[in-house]
């Protein structure tokens, strides 16, 4: 079975991950695609979730909402090492797929993930899982509609998104990243007009839309590059785009490969640094 084939199967499976608990106001935070679910939440409670860089708020002399950390693995050290640093000093809620980590006997409360993967593959049905049970503990509603276009993406694109959607062009690029090892951009829809913009002749725009003015007032203003744009509103619509859309460059490409795995030089530094 190719790597296509494999994370197509995998993005068929059910995500839907509910909790009981829920909270009004939190810190999230996370790296990698667990980040990307932060900023996703952040956007779609309008802040009531904030994102935070998991290093970042090592930093933090004090946090004065509850903190929800998201790894899946549970294994990355800036997690553990927060986790420690405010253990008592405000309720930590841990969702993974890991309940035997350090991590999740730091937690007071765990959200697990049904997440079980047979071999290493780019996060696609652990980042649904996770944004889902970040959505329940958030006690917002997933966006049931779906995009079954596909749009074909170049070796470059300029991934934007507005609220929630920004966490999904994101994670846009990380898979471009992971998958291929190509650069891409991601950016938010307001913040892109201002500057990021001048970087997009003759490379492709990606917009992840979320059925605002702003945004079809920007498609009916490009016409020096090429820009695509998904039929979708919410982020879990923009995630199976983007998903099925790498799937679909990897088969017209012949790509049976996941870049991440093979270049072992780069590999090596991230887990140096990660674990």
């Amino acid at each position: 079975m190719t790597y296509a084939e494999l994370i197509e199967n995998e993005i068929a499976q059910n995500y839907r991950v509910t909790t009981d608990l829920k909270l009004d106001r939190a810190y999230v935070t996370g790296a990698g695609d667990s980040y990307a679910v932060a900023l996703t939440i952040e956007g779609k409670t309008k802040g009531r979730f904030r994102a935070l860089d998991p290093f970042e708020a090592l930093f933090y002399d004090e946090l004065e909402l509850p903190l929800v950390i998201i790894s899946v693995s549970g294994r990355p050290k800036s997690n553990i090492l927060l986790a420690k640093k405010f253990k008592g000093k405000t309720k930590i809620y841990v969702i993974t797929a890991n309940e035997e980590s350090e991590l999740s006997k730091l937690a007071d409360y765990i959200i697990i993930i049904p997440y079980k993967p047979n071999q290493t593959l780019p996060g696609t049905l652990s980042f649904l899982m996770s944004l889902s049970a970040t959505y329940s503990l958030a006690n917002v509603d997933e966006d049931k509609e779906r995009d079954h276009n596909v749009i074909k993406l170049s070796n470059s694109p300029f991934f934007v998104g507005f609220g929630e959607n920004y966490g999904i062009a994101y994670y846009a690029k990380l898979k471009l990243a992971e998958i291929f090892g190509y650069s891409s951009n991601s950016e938010k829809l307001e913040q892109f007009c201002h500057s990021p913009i001048f970087m997009t002749d003759k490379r492709q725009i990606v917009l992840l839309r979320s059925g605002i003015e702003r945004e079809e007032e920007l498609i009916k203003s490009i016409d020096y590059t090429e820009i695509a744009a998904t039929k979708c509103k919410g982020a879990f619509c923009n995630a199976y785009a983007v998903i099925r859309s790498v799937i679909y460059k990897m088969k017209i490409e012949n790509w049976d490969k996941i870049y991440f795995l093979e270049n072992k030089k780069i590999l090596g530094v991230s887990s140096h640094m990660i674990y």
